[in-house]
């Protein structure tokens, strides 16, 4: 057996993926189902979103031997092609899982690419979970390798780890013996910049980093090579993304899943996980007390340090800027105004938002690295109103229940038979024999149903 202190950290990563047996862990098992049935909902929700619908007609005009499934949709295109609309299709409203690792949305990426992968293909259920485990486990230590600088600097990790993750999950997945030269091609193509956040592009990431995922795949089956070391060479993925970290600890691989701990936070909100903090705090002091808008004075949100750092926007000039606004959510929410997928539109904000979100202004606390938000609200009178939250709902340590999440994908289904069946055919995912006595089932039904 190869000693794998004598491999280099590429090769060393490769032995990781190719041995792991995650379901062999009955928590990573559910909790990887549970990440398919929120992957699902939060694409399903989103099916007649109007960028999804722009993505459709560009996919339409370029063609393509279609043999990979669009979820939720009647056409089929190109695997290439499947994968980025899927991701674009399940990160679109923000609504899909986040993993605090990553600082980023794994599933969209991940379970994007996979699905994209399976065309015709009659594959066991069981290694699909497996990959996925495999791909969330990757793409959480390649961004505590990188640190929070990758992040700080710019670059959007959903898009720049996704990638790499989802091509070790499809060569996993489908035993592909190239597995070196893809990952090698996913990291030269990895891409994304947060300065996109709050226009269409930001969600278009997860789907080109599935697509990456499928052509590195393509690529190097058809020959087109790349035999380095992804991660240990000097101009590498970690020496040029992790500004030199090389940091990547491989010893805790599965040891425990990352998809079990920390575990993925799911939503049931249609803006950044980043805002659910002063999301929650406002709502917990609306809840409490009861004050008259006239009376507010002041309003400052405390943030740990950096912990604003995706709430690009200070000042919203449209709606859909406002998933990424703390400003814009505390107002909204004080103006009694629901944040729901129609409040992020791209028309302008209007005058009685404009003053409120005047009102509010960020401050930081250094002293601590664990995250939280404060939310303060001075009064006239001299009254204080405060709330601090360190877990918001749906993160790892305040989870939504099984229930709660069972609602999130009944509510993407209109047709409530139609939903417990979908539902009930997901959480028996692996007492299914092949993948495509899923998909298939699935792809009928969401079809011959309006499903949201």
């Amino acid at each position: 057996m190869t000693d794998l202190n004598q491999l280099s950290l590429t090769d060393h990563l490769i032995k990781k993926i190719l041995l792991s047996q995650p379901l062999h862990n009955k928590a990573a098992k559910d909790a990887a189902i549970q990440g398919i049935v929120d992957y699902f909902a939060s694409s399903l929700q989103a099916r007649h979103h109007t960028d999804c619908q722009k993505l459709w007609q560009w996919i339409q005009s370029e063609g393509g031997t279609a043999n990979s499934w669009l979820v939720g949709q009647s056409q089929h295109a190109t695997a290439r092609q499947a994968a980025l609309y899927n991701g674009l299709q399940a990160h679109v409203l923000d609504y899909d899982d986040v993993h605090a690792d990553v600082r980023g949305h794994p599933s969209a990426v991940i379970l994007s690419a996979l699905l994209a992968s399976l065309q015709s293909a009659d594959l066991p259920t069981d290694r699909f979970l497996s990959a996925y485990i495999i791909g969330i486990e990757l793409m959480a230590h390649l961004g505590k390798a990188v640190g929070t600088e990758h992040y700080q600097k710019g670059w959007h990790n959903t898009a720049t780890l996704g990638g790499i993750a989802a091509t070790a999950a499809i060569c996993y997945y489908h035993n592909y013996a190239f597995i070196k030269d893809a990952l090698a091609l996913a990291t030269t193509q990895a891409c994304g910049l947060r300065l996109v956040f709050g226009s269409a592009i930001k969600p278009l990431h997860a789907g080109m980093a599935a697509q990456i995922a499928i052509q590195s795949c393509q690529w190097a089956q058809a020959g087109l090579t790349a035999d380095c070391d992804f991660l240990d060479e000097k101009s590498g993925f970690l020496a040029v993304y992790g500004q030199g970290n090389h940091a990547l600890n491989l010893d805790r691989w599965g040891e425990p899943w990352r998809i079990v701990k920390p575990g993925l936070w799911f939503k049931q909100y249609s803006y950044c996980s980043a805002a659910s903090y002063v999301a929650d705090a406002t709502q917990l002091i609306l809840k409490q007390h009861q004050f008259s808008l006239t009376q507010i004075d002041d309003i400052k949100i405390i943030f740990s340090a950096r912990g604003d750092e995706a709430l690009i926007y200070q000042s919203v000039t449209h709606h859909s800027q406002g998933r990424f606004s703390a400003e814009y959510i505390v107002a909204s929410l004080l103006l009694g105004r629901p944040l729901t997928f129609d409040s992020f539109n791209n028309d302008p904000i209007d005058e009685p938002l404009n003053i409120m979100m005047a009102k509010v202004r960020r401050e930081y606390d250094h002293k601590t690295t664990q995250r939280y938000a404060t939310v303060l609200i001075q009064l006239k009178n001299g009254q204080q109103l405060s709330q601090q939250i360190v877990y918001p709902k749906g993160s790892p340590n305040n989870s939504y229940s099984k229930i709660e999440l069972k609602q999130k994908f009944f509510n993407s289904i209109l047709d409530k038979q139609a939903a417990q069946y979908a539902y009930d055919l997901l959480m028996k995912f692996t007492e299914q024999t092949n993948i495509n006595s899923i998909i298939h089932p699935l792809s009928d039904l969401f079809i011959r149903h309006k499903i949201s």
